[in-house]
């Protein structure tokens, strides 16, 4: 996408104590987008996607450009669901993001985050699953300066009617 006349806005936020509105001549952004789904071996249900983005502009001519840079190059989700029993699934999901800027201009690093889970359907639609996010306890910030948990275990229910 080209675009002229770009208009952005922030309004005030912790590292900035003022509000603006900033119009950029030329702004071009670049991306590309992929997603797979399939099914494996007759039971193993596989899906993802893969996104890459980018961004061209004159940095000289907006005051605080970090704020077009804060969304990752990269970006990449894979999820896996297999079916162990009648009515149970076991799940895995994968996530992966880019390093990226964040609002103050620091660098946050890129991460990868495995969740686990598994899943029984019960009667009368009620589905109970328990869960780990984090699986491997990796250090990340999803925004800087907050760490995200190293493991969230968690029990859900869902019920549908």
């Amino acid at each position: 996408m080209d675009t002229s006349n770009y208009m952005v806005a922030n309004s005030n936020g912790i590292y900035y104590a003022t509000s603006y509105a900033y119009s950029i001549d030329s702004m071009k952004f670049y991306g590309l987008q992929l997603e797979v789904n399939s099914k494996i071996f007759g039971k193993l249900d596989i899906f993802g996607n893969y996104s890459y983005r980018k961004s061209e502009y004159d940095k000289s001519s907006f005051p605080a450009s970090q704020h077009l840079d804060l969304p990752p190059k990269h970006k990449a989700n894979m999820g896996l669901r297999y079916p162990l029993f009648v009515n149970t699934l076991i799940t895995s999901d994968l996530r992966y993001v880019g390093e990226r800027k964040s609002e103050g201009g620091k660098d946050l690093k890129e991460y990868f985050v495995m969740d686990a889970g598994l899943e029984q359907k019960l009667p009368k639609g009620l589905v109970v699953s328990v869960f780990v996010n984090n699986l491997f306890g990796q250090n990340y910030q999803e925004v800087y300066g907050f760490p995200m948990p190293k493991q969230t275990f968690g029990i859900r229910a869902k019920l549908s009617f």
